[in-house]
């Protein structure tokens, strides 16, 4: 399979979605687990590489896809244990991604 714009812009929204809501939740007085930063700082950066890696080549798509799969999805179950509508945002754009970049993680036998 193919890498495409569309692949690139589902890391680009979900890099910036993440970034987003850490921004918030540094800049809140609300008190959020060390999980929820963390996961979702790592899903900002795995996003952020694979955009970066994808735009340079092709090269270790397999690899890139899976690891935006796997960050994503955690990503998103960790979003949606909270109600705030920020954080439903982003666990569905994480989902979308995670969806778009599942058939090159996971090709057909």
């Amino acid at each position: 399979m193919n890498v495409s714009t569309h692949h690139l812009r589902a890391c680009m929204e979900v890099w910036l979605h993440c970034e987003s809501l850490l921004n918030t939740l540094v800049q809140s007085e609300a008190s959020f687990s060390k999980r929820t930063t963390r996961v979702l700082d790592e899903c900002a950066n795995i996003c952020l590489g694979t955009l970066q890696s994808l735009k340079n080549g092709p090269q270790n798509v397999h690899e890139l896809a899976l690891l935006c799969v796997g960050i994503c999805e955690e990503c998103a179950e960790v979003c949606e244990r909270y109600n705030e509508k920020a954080f439903q945002s982003c666990a569905v754009i994480c989902r979308k991604c995670s969806t778009v970049f599942a058939p090159i993680a996971f090709p057909a036998a």
